[in-house]
């Protein structure tokens, strides 16, 4: 849906609890569309964990760590320009998250 246009604009957060979660969890999601690697010209969805961003300006699908997301509520708190906010794995998260 979100290749061909239907539904609209789209811009989906995906936070997952760990790093390598992040990261893998969207290599096989870009994997499974048929897609170069997360963050690469052609691809719909990207990562950003802690020292480690692969995205760019066409990125629909962003895999994050919770921190990430965190830091994206303190600097835009009704989160402008994101559509989706999904928080995978809830049932793993501290009390901080």
């Amino acid at each position: 849906m979100i290749q061909s246009g239907l539904g609209g604009y789209c811009n989906i957060v995906c936070t997952q609890p760990r790093r390598l979660a992040a990261i893998s969890v969207a290599e096989r999601v870009s994997d499974e569309r048929c897609e170069p690697s997360p963050g690469s010209d052609g691809s719909l969805v990207g990562y950003q964990v802690r020292l480690d961003v692969a995205r760019n300006e066409k990125t629909k699908l962003l895999f994050c760590t919770t921190g990430i997301l965190l830091r994206k509520l303190a600097v835009n708190k009704d989160l402008a320009g994101i559509t989706h906010v999904i928080v995978d794995e809830v049932h793993e998260r501290s009390l901080l998250a």
